[in-house]
């Protein structure tokens, strides 16, 4: 019995082995479906299957699942550094610091790209902090450790728009094209960047130029349908946003701007049962209750309304705007207590509105 079992996994492990080698041939010919293919006929006994897998899907951008597989792979600088990448992509912030910090802690002295992009997306969780010099000290790290990591590049310039340096922010993504004309993140964070400003033909431009370098990316793909949406082109917009779902049919972005569209057109059940479906994918995420709720007040139930607010400020407990809009349902339901309650909670997290509205009522917040 012992040498059957022994036969048997040996001749898994072979099996494996050719399926790794033909998923590392076509992986190398950029026929990344085959690949995908391959690897995963050799997730279950090989780990540098699973390490290839998830850095595969990382490049396609189904980054939950490139987590999944990279956390399985094993503990090395390679797989911990795409883990971090994955991770940050994924907002998961904590576990992206922890990624990277071990990352940088086993690389090798000589593995300069793998330190400096491990030490990009430190400096980026210092960022989305609001530790500015901690970040800034981290990307210039990895600057110095590698100055072609475009990746480290583009950290400089999301750190520079962050804190409101859009000239420095432009002339920095712009730089990071120069150093890798193929790294999409510089296109779409420079298009990222034109949105925020209101300046959509150059968010367009640009992100359907990062477009000519990877047609399929679904960032890319979604930030263009974003800027079609903010200029008003609806019709563009969702043929960008349905591409998405279509590519990724847990992007729930894509589902989130698509049911603003149907809102903006006063469809509001088209538009619930696109937030609804987004909330259903991760529920921990708070923008499509937030949506919800503003649907509802369109309605004028306001019950619902402020359920879907509640769960909302309990998932992000720092959103100030939806307690000012709790605060205004409560006001309409004459609920006196429960509004000055939601007005004080905006005003200590900063809201001018709520904190007007406080002294205006002699309330101490």
């Amino acid at each position: 019995m012992f040498i059957l079992s022994f036969i048997l996994m040996l001749s898994m492990g072979i099996h494996a082995q050719g399926s790794l080698e033909k998923g590392i041939i076509a992986d190398s010919k950029g026929l990344n479906d085959l690949a995908v293919g391959y690897y995963r006929e050799a997730v279950d006994t090989n780990a540098e299957a699973r390490l290839r897998l998830g850095m595969l899907l990382q490049h396609q951008e189904h980054f939950s699942e490139a987590a999944k597989w990279l956390t399985k792979a094993d503990s090395s600088a390679l797989a911990m550094t795409h883990l971090a990448e994955c991770q940050a992509e994924l907002h998961d912030w904590p576990a992206a610091k922890r990624a990277a910090e071990k990352a940088i802690e086993i690389a090798d002295s000589h593995e300069n790209a793998l330190r400096a992009s491990a030490m990009a997306t430190l400096a980026l969780v210092y960022c989305i902090d609001e530790n500015y010099t901690n970040a800034l000290s981290w990307a210039h790290k990895a600057q110095k450790e590698d100055p072609k990591s475009a990746r480290a590049i583009n950290v400089v310039g999301i750190i520079q728009f962050y804190k409101g340096n859009d000239n420095e922010a432009t002339q920095t993504f712009r730089k990071a094209i120069q150093t890798d004309p193929k790294n999409i993140d510089a296109y779409f964070n420079l298009g990222t960047m034109y949105c925020y400003r209101n300046h959509y033909d150059l968010a367009i431009t640009t992100l359907k130029k990062g477009l000519k370098v990877e047609r399929n990316s679904i960032k890319l793909i979604y930030c263009l349908g974003w800027a079609y949406l903010l200029k008003g082109e609806k019709n563009n917009a969702i043929e960008c946003l349905e591409t998405v779902i279509r590519y990724d049919s847990t992007y729930i972005n894509a589902y989130n701007r698509l049911g603003d569209i149907y809102f903006n057109q006063a469809d509001y059940n088209q538009a619930l049962a696109l937030y609804r479906t987004a909330s259903r994918i991760d529920p921990k995420q708070s923008e499509s209750h937030r949506l919800m709720g503003r649907t509802y007040a369109e309605l004028g139930e306001f019950g619902k309304a402020i359920r879907c607010y509640q769960h909302a400020v309990e998932i992000n407990k720092k959103d100030a705007e939806t307690y000012c809009r709790i605060a205004e349902l409560y006001a309409k339901q004459k609920k006196s207590k429960q509004e000055q309650n939601n007005y004080k909670r905006a005003a200590k997290l900063g809201h001018k509105k709520a904190q007007k509205w406080c002294t205006q009522h002699g309330i101490a917040y």
